[in-house]
């Protein structure tokens, strides 16, 4: 039992008793821990919301081009990490039969907030260098020619590699409790022989959340363009602004405003649900590891 005066344990040590589970358990599992846990999930993805309301408003302060991508993102990305920690706690307690509440989930991440960084820090780089390399093979392509396609078809291929490699450090630091290094190899463990399997399961995944948050936004877009409430803005516009991320083209304040919020609140809600997946999966990539261990060695003996 877990509560606010014992944040210390999540006993994850023995999975004899998990089974593993194919795309479709992972889904329904994850709807149904967010839909009976909904509110421990709230309590958490509030800190969600304040990071990224944090990167929305800097980014409308800030005009040049490198520092409106770096200072918003580095600024939320302690909040970010430490409340995206705190889902995964909460994920693994439930699904465990364990108690949890929302302040005992995050006390626990404060606790490791360090290792919890450091692991997700060379993450992101390894993230960001797989769009970069795309990004500059384009350039350098329009530039140079098609010698410019090799930096995308060597560095990006490498740098989503680890990328997948390491995609469960965040459980692995938090749960397992190791040191940094070794959770992007423990990760790497886990992956091993399923990168293509988890590569799918994970786009599933966030597809499936990111869907949900464009049929709502699409849908009150629809209404407010049904009642004319958004001034010269059509369905194409909120089409591109929920799909392609672009500038909300309209002549209504009001109406900027209330999308504005919408989108927010709906990104902040969504979350939790790919976050509970990737733990998930977490369990469903451990459990298949271990048991085959269990057999290799019973083989061998």
């Amino acid at each position: 039992m877990l509560d606010s005066n014992d944040t210390s344990h999540i006993e994850i040590n023995n999975t004899s008793k998990l089974q593993p589970m194919g795309v479709g358990d992972i889904l329904d599992t994850t709807f149904s821990l967010y839909r009976k846990h909904f509110l421990l999930f709230l309590g958490i993805a509030s800190i969600y919301f304040f990071a990224i309301l944090i990167e929305y408003s800097l980014k409308g302060f800030i005009s040049a081009t490198i520092q409106k991508a770096l200072i918003p993102t580095l600024t939320a990305m302690p909040f970010a990490i430490v409340s995206i920690g705190g889902v995964v706690l909460a994920s693994a307690a439930v699904y465990l039969g364990e108690n949890i509440t929302s302040s005992a989930a995050l006390k626990q991440v404060f606790k490791r907030f360090f290792p919890v960084l450091g692991s997700h820090l060379i993450w992101r780089m390894f993230f960001v260098f797989t769009f970069l390399s795309i990004g500059f093979s384009i350039i350098l392509t329009i530039r140079q020619g098609v010698s410019g396609i090799l930096l995308g078809l060597i560095g990006f291929p490498i740098a989503f590699y680890f990328l997948i490699c390491w995609v469960f450090h965040l459980p692995i630091v938090l749960l397992e409790e190791p040191r940094v290094l070794y959770a992007l190899r423990r990760s790497s463990e886990l992956v091993r022989g399923a990168w293509w399997q988890v590569v799918g399961i994970l786009i599933l995944i966030l597809l499936t959340s990111y869907a949900i948050a464009v049929i709502f936004k699409v849908s009150l877009g629809f209404m407010f363009v049904f009642t004319k409430f958004a001034g010269n803005t059509d369905l194409r516009s909120i089409l591109e602004w929920s799909i392609m991320d672009k500038a909300l083209d309209t002549s209504n304040f009001f109406f900027y405003i209330i999308m504005t919020c919408a989108d927010l609140i709906l990104t902040t809600l969504v979350f939790p649900i790919w976050t509970i997946g990737l733990t998930l999966l977490y369990f469903d990539r451990r459990t298949r590891k271990e048991s085959s261990d269990v057999e290799l060695t019973a083989d061998n003996s």
